[in-house]
């Protein structure tokens, strides 16, 4: 043991020491980038603006319209009753706000002030749906809880529509984290994708007449759910 000493006093440290600290030193590194990136704010628009804030991250969301939002009540229950149906995104957001709003306060309860019950690292709020370019983008807020320290993020995913074994799944090819791109860390995309369904899970009819769906298509704006 004094040997070794004597000898990092004279020598300084050994290779494998300086490869340690210099992993060290990178994990490090990329993990502050990222907490930076996670919490860049990110900022919903309905069209891009024509100058650009210097540094800001934008994102176009999904359209609502109420007289097209209208038009999913009929279509909800075609397609539970099994019938094949075409939806736009306003219909999609349409159905997105009655299936995950808050419950209705009580009579007489007093408002929380505290906001709404937290759950776990994440949770999320209410999606919303945009169609474009034969793609589908599905966008959140996103409370981060981590031991009471809250932050509200970004959580904007693209992607499209794919089978996995008798079942269609919705499959991002890129998906934000605030600014932080997590799709460069394909290990990550999955755990969060599944998280966030798990939080905002469909009503149970909509889930069973999903199961019977024999093609899920996406084109042009629309998307089409084919039942068998």
């Amino acid at each position: 043991m004094a040997n070794q000493k004597i000898e990092k006093a004279l020598y300084g440290p050994s290779l494998t020491e300086v490869a340690l600290g210099a992993v060290l030193g990178l994990l490090i590194g990329v993990l502050a980038a990222c907490a930076y990136l996670v919490f860049k704010p990110v900022l919903p628009v309905k069209e891009m603006p024509k100058e650009l804030a210097r540094g800001a991250v934008y994102f176009i969301t999904g359209a609502e319209s109420n007289a097209k939002g209208r038009s999913w009540t009929a279509k909800q229950k075609q397609f539970v009753a099994g019938t094949s149906v075409t939806v736009v995104e306003e219909e999609l957001n349409a159905w997105a706000a009655s299936a995950f709003a808050p419950p209705a306060p009580k009579p007489g309860a007093k408002p929380d002030a505290a906001g709404p019950a937290l759950n776990g690292i994440f949770n999320p709020g209410t999606p919303n749906f945009r169609i474009s370019g034969g793609k589908l983008q599905i966008s959140l807020k996103c409370i981060l809880n981590w031991y009471g320290v809250t932050k509200e993020v970004m959580v904007v995913a693209t992607g499209e529509m794919e089978k996995s074994g008798d079942k269609y799944v919705y499959s991002p090819k890129t998906l934000y984290l605030g600014s932080c791109p997590l799709h460069l860390l394909p290990s990550a995309v999955g755990p969060l994708v599944s998280t966030l369904i798990d939080k905002r899970k469909a009503p149970d009819a909509i889930n069973s007449a999903w199961a019977k769906l024999s093609e899920v298509t996406i084109e042009g704006s629309t998307l089409k759910l084919t039942v068998k």
